[in-house]
């Protein structure tokens, strides 16, 4: 038997210690060696043309539902904030992120960084958030969802630059709907699939969550969507919004995957349900990317229209952020609520002065399944770097 190793030349050792080094950077080390000592990379795109001026003041009150009336006439019709995005700046701020985010010289490459040993014949789930979609054609509401802008500019990516095909690209929000003005009538691939609560087939009964420590309440379907036990990879776009748990982001976001999230909402920021939901294998496993649409974003509540804001350079964000770790990523969009919420003083009410301190889901996240890194300002572990695009 020859024993001897193939040498390796200089110039493999420097490229795979680059490859070393980004990844660690890029990647928490889960639940295993090496914790301690990581770090996670949270990039903040911000870009002042990302949105138009959208008059928040002209659009109040900001928790009215718009549109058809119980006469069945339109009651309150004003401008739509997601009529107030430019997507080709969203496209720049993107590129630019993915860059930061892996230290690549274009946004392909990047993706392929992200989307490891990518295959054409791939299958890849873009996770959107819908929680407020209105389930009524006739009805498209200023309730904040996703926007379709940053969902045509990463499909231009996946589908022009990478080559795959859009028709193994699934768009879903399981237990939601996707409006067939609003979201399916601006995507511009036509060819991607959709899935939300009209698929009676879009659950896959051999993949669930299991509970860690809290149980739920009783009858509860947690089953995960076939569309994530299915697919290769798994991009999750969220919000950055409040909630009664401090933060609705990237990892809340995955309560759209199964039947029943209401099952899991008593007291959710306190007990291990949403770390549980992320520990689900098709969820740990494959999401490769975690983006927060934050051109507009909500400090006050996770229902109603967008809210003006005092601690960015405008009243929108108008900021991309992005990491590989939800856990990190959420805590960073913590932090910026809890800081916008003491700067809108008599604003903000006592109720979500509190809700801000219920998130101890993210530090179980972090110290029983080790699914990213969890920390308040200022940052030791946390790598957050902001950039204009």
């Amino acid at each position: 038997m020859n024993s001897k190793k193939n040498p390796i030349t200089r110039r493999d050792f420097v490229k795979i210690s680059a490859v070393a080094a980004i990844s660690t950077q890029l990647y928490p080390a889960f639940a295993g060696e090496g914790k301690n000592n990581s770090k996670s990379r949270i990039i903040r795109i911000h870009d002042p043309n990302a949105t138009k001026p959208w008059d928040y003041s002209a659009n109040t009150p900001w928790n009215h539902t718009v549109e058809p009336g119980e006469t069945g006439y339109p009651e309150k019709i004003k401008e739509r904030y997601f009529d107030y995005i430019n997507e080709d700046v969203v496209a720049k701020m993107l590129d630019r992120g993915l860059r930061e985010l892996t230290d690549t010289e274009s946004a392909p490459d990047a993706w392929r960084k992200l989307l490891p040993n990518l295959q054409t014949s791939d299958r890849i789930a873009i996770k959107m958030n819908m929680n407020n979609a209105s389930f009524d054609e006739s009805i498209t509401t200023n309730r904040m969802d996703q926007t379709m802008p940053l969902v045509n500019v990463i499909l231009e990516n996946l589908v022009n630059d990478l080559g795959l095909s859009a028709e193994r690209i699934t768009i879903l929000d399981a237990s939601r709907w996707f409006h067939p003005e609003k979201m399916k009538g601006r995507c511009r691939f036509k060819n991607v699939r959709w899935v939300d609560h009209t698929d009676k087939e879009r659950w896959d009964k051999n993949e669930s969550v299991t509970f860690s420590k809290d149980a739920p309440k009783p009858g509860g379907d947690f089953r995960m969507p076939k569309a994530y036990t299915h697919s290769e990879h798994i991009i999750n776009l969220c919000l950055m919004k409040t909630h009664s748990c401090g933060i609705t982001g990237a990892m809340k976001n995955h309560f759209g995957s199964i039947p029943t999230p209401k099952n899991l909402h008593e007291g959710l920021g306190d007990k291990s349900y949403i770390a549980d939901v992320c520990n689900t294998p098709s969820i740990r496993n494959k999401v490769r990317l975690n983006i927060a649409d934050a051109l507009f974003a909500n400090w006050h509540n996770n229902v109603w229209a967008p809210r003006p804001w005092e601690t960015f350079l405008e009243e929108s964000p108008n900021s991309l952020i992005m990491g590989t770790d939800p856990v990190a990523l959420d805590s960073v969009m913590l932090d910026h609520i809890i800081e916008e919420i003491k700067a809108q003083g008599e604003n903000a009410s006592k109720r979500l002065n509190e809700s801000v301190t219920h998130h101890d889901f993210l530090q179980y996240a972090m110290d029983e399944f080790g699914l990213g890194i969890h920390e308040h300002r200022p940052y030791n572990r946390i790598d957050y770097r902001t950039f204009e695009a």
